[in-house]
Parts: structure tokens; sequence; C-alpha cells
């Protein structure tokens, strides 16, 4: 078993000037020849360590020594696996006398820290891409997806050259641990006791982490200690998160993306600062870029303060709302349908576009579509555009289900009958309707405005006069009464 798991998360490899490019092939050459000599269980490989990972090496070995189970648990898995296998196998007077490199190298030699061996049959895992941030570089394991980064160590520049940095693969590590557990329905006692007999070969004489969870010195002032030197884990997510950010400078749209998103939900404050105008800028470039999930999440987005919902604000969200609908998404291609109906952000008001994105966003599974469609045809306001006919035969399917029907959707059954000319069901579906939506829960504003029209509509029916629509949704939309 190997402490190593990647990480996920994604990006498309930018041009880069020369000197970048040789120093991203320093660091490639780094990862390759640690690779392929620890994956031999040799200690040379030790010495291609940053001087934060002898560091790390060091507070291991004095966590085997002094740490108290509750510190345990705070170690991740990964490392604490590590701390269980200096227990099992040093004395703590042998354990005392090594110093950090030492340290590395006992675990390198015994196949407990490093790549795979390739005996396994796996290859070893390369660099990808290389993102250089001054003295600091972050590796990729694997060509970016559609959907994720694929993070893998972190590099330091030091005097002698790049070297990396172990602990920066320890949380990935200790995620594909955790998830191991999770999997095996075992639990985690059973599953680390199962991994540590493996890796010491101790069948006959297999660890419990009842004992091993004991320090080997109990030692008050020295676990006192090791709450100071504590590692910081989180630092390779802040790397990351400044890989992704120099990336999303450089253009790259699923940076872009990731970065914006991450900046408008604050949702990560201890890597990236919130920043909703910063945010919103970057999710633009993304969608510019071709990012459908950029431009859909800025189509939402944008809808977010429906009182600043002007003109000027529906002429930025329609390039954005076309590019999602598009690309596929559901929910963006009603909305691109509602553009339309409404003539909203430069587009001339088309009924029959309208109902054609309204169609293929019921194809794509948004259930209340089937209404816009219904609705678009039946009081379509475009001159020659009106069809009560396709209204009528689509209307057939909602009416099987009036009774899980809201007020909205009685509303455009009642609005589809008196535009076929049948009055008599106008009136009394919109009875329901009103009946209905006078039960739901609505903002207060918005039900007495929807009230007033749904009984103006009633007495239009009763005067024998079918309806077409006669608001701007959106201007609804800003007042607070849709």
């Amino acid at each position: 078993m190997r402490v190593w798991v990647l990480l996920a998360a994604l990006i498309a490899s930018p041009a880069v000037a020369g000197d970048e490019l040789a120093e991203m092939n320093a660091v490639s050459r780094v990862w390759d020849r640690y690779a392929n000599l620890s994956s031999h269980a040799d200690t040379v490989s030790v010495d291609l360590l940053a001087a934060s990972s002898l560091a790390h090496f060091g507070f291991l070995r004095d966590a085997a020594l002094y740490a108290s189970p509750e510190q345990l648990r705070r170690i991740p898995a990964a490392d604490r696996l590590l701390v269980y296998l200096l227990r099992s196998s040093q004395s703590a007077a042998a354990l005392q006398a090594l110093e950090p490199d030492a340290v590395a190298r006992l675990l390198v030699q015994r196949g407990w820290v490093g790549v795979n061996r390739q005996e396994t049959g796996q290859p070893l895992p390369t660099l990808a891409q290389v993102t250089v941030l001054d003295e600091l570089a972050v590796g990729e394991f694997a060509t970016p997806t559609e959907t994720q980064f694929q993070f893998g160590p972190d590099f330091v520049k030091q005097e002698d050259g790049w070297k990396f940095r172990y602990e920066s693969l320890v949380p990935d590590a200790s995620e594909g641990i955790e998830q191991a557990i999770r999997g095996s329905g075992i639990g985690s006692t059973r599953l680390l006791e199962i991994s540590l007999t493996r890796m010491l070969d101790a069948e006959d004489n297999p660890p419990a982490l009842a004992i091993l969870d004991r320090p080997l010195r109990d030692d008050a002032t020295l676990r006192l200690r090791l709450n100071e030197t504590w590692p910081d884990y989180g630092l390779v997510y802040r790397h990351r998160y400044a890989a992704a950010r120099r990336k999303a400078e450089a253009g790259d749209s699923f940076s872009q993306y990731v970065v914006g998103l991450l900046m408008i939900n604050g949702d990560q404050p201890d890597y990236i600062e919130q920043d909703e105008a910063a945010g919103i800028a970057l999710l633009e470039q993304a969608s510019d870029n071709g990012n459908a999930d950029a431009a859909e999440t800025l189509a939402t987005n944008l809808f977010a303060e429906p009182s600043q919902l002007d003109d000027a604000r529906l002429r930025q969200m329609l390039p954005h709302v076309r590019r999602a609908a598009e690309a596929g998404r559901a929910e963006a291609m009603v909305m691109l349908g509602l553009f339309y109906l409404e003539g909203a952000g430069g587009l001339t008001a088309d009924c029959r576009q309208a109902a054609a994105w309204q169609a293929r966003g019921e194809e794509a599974g948004i259930t209340h579509a089937r209404n816009e469609q219904v609705w678009t045809w039946a009081t379509c306001p475009v001159p020659g555009q009106r069809d009560p006919g396709k209204a009528l035969a689509l209307v057939q399917h909602m009416i099987a289900q009036r009774d899980q029907l809201t007020g909205g959707e009685l509303d455009t059954v009642a609005a589809t009958f008196a535009a076929n000319g049948d009055f008599a069901q106008a009136i009394d579906y919109q009875q329901q309707a009103i009946a209905k939506l006078s039960a739901e829960r609505m903002e207060k504003k918005a039900r007495a405005v929807t009230l007033k029209r749904m009984r103006a509509r009633l007495a239009g029916y009763r005067r024998g006069r079918d309806y077409v629509q006669d608001y701007d949704t959106f201007a609804e939309i800003r007042a607070g009464t849709y």
C-alpha cells in the first residue's frame, strides 16, 4: 500500500516563455528522477527532497515518540500510517537517534514512502503540466479533464536547484486512504491494522492500534512542543489556488471559471478572498473563452439581484445565456426562450424561437418547460406568430395531470382554452387557478399582482375575450412582482 493519491481539479497548458519552459522542464526532471529512485526504494531519492520535507520527517519522528492519541487523530491518515509504522518498527531510543533525513531514508528503504514500484505493472507517474510561481512550482499528474485539475506535487527552488515537497502529496494520499476506509465496510481501525500487517510483513504478530496509539515516550512537555511544530497541511491548497490563478491570468477558461466561482461564493476564505465583482469578471472571461459552465453560472448569477435587471444587464446576460443553451444546459435553454419571447437583450421578439428553445429545455428534462411552451403559443404578443392549435395539443398532457398543476399552470391551461374559443373551460380553469394560487406560498407583493392579473383575465373570459400577454416578464422580475 502506498501513501499516495491524486487530487481532483483541471486546466489546459498556456503558452510559456523560454525561461519559464526551462524551469518547467527542470522541475519535471526532478520529479522523474525522484519517481524512478523511490520506486526502487533507493535512498538517494531523499537528496531530492526539499528542506521543508526533511523537517516534515522530523515531525513524524517526534510524533512517533510523543504524540498522544488525541494528537494522532489530528494527523492526516497518510502521515498517521507512517507514525504507526515507525512505532511498530523502531524502539524509542533508536528512533530518537535518527536525524530527519535518516527517518526519510528509513521509510524509503522499507518501501513505505515513494512511488509504486515498477514491478507492479503500473507506469511511473509523470508530470503533464507544471506551473511556475517564482520560487515555487506546482505539478499536475495528468492532462486536464473537462471538470477536474489533476494537481500533484509541489516543488521549491533552493540554492542547489528544484526540490520535491513530499508533504504536498500527504492530503491527497490521506483522502485516498479515507475513501478506502469508507468503502471497506470494516471500519478505520481494522483496515489500518490490516494495512500495517501487510506493510510490516507481520502476519504472525499483527499490530494492534490500541497499543500503537500510545506514545513511545510519555512526555507532556514534548507533546506540547509537538503542537508548536505542527505542519501546515493546508499550504498545498494555497499553492494550488495560486497556480489556478496564474493559469486564469494566462487565459485558461477553466481556471477563470474555478477561481471566479470561488471568489463569488467566498466558501474557501483560507485560500482565496471573496470578491464578487472580480469573480464575475473572471466568469465573463471564461464564458467568452468558450466555457459553458461559466456561461451557465454567470447567467444564473446575473439574476441574483433582480432589481438591477435592466436592459443593460439583459444585454450583458444574453451572450452567456445563449452560449450555455447552445452547449446543452437545460435551464439556459428555457431562459433563452424567455429572452426571445420578450425580445430582451437586443433580440427581436420571436415566439417561434422562444417555443423551440423551450421545447429543447423540456427534452433536456426541465418539467416546467412544457408550461412555458403552451403559454408562448397561447398568448404570444408577436403578430402572426400566435398558434392556439399548437398550445391546445401541448396542453393535453398538463390537463391529464390537472390535480398536480400549480396555480400558474392552471392559468396557462385557461389561457389556452380561451385562445381556442372555449370560454366555459377557460373560466373553469381560471377559477381553479385563482383558488390554487391563493393557497400557495409566494411573496406577498408578487401574489397580489399575479392574482390581480388572473382576475382580469377571468373577467375577460366571461366577456368572451381571449388573452395576449401584455406585460414584460423581465420588468416584473425587476419590480419583484413576478
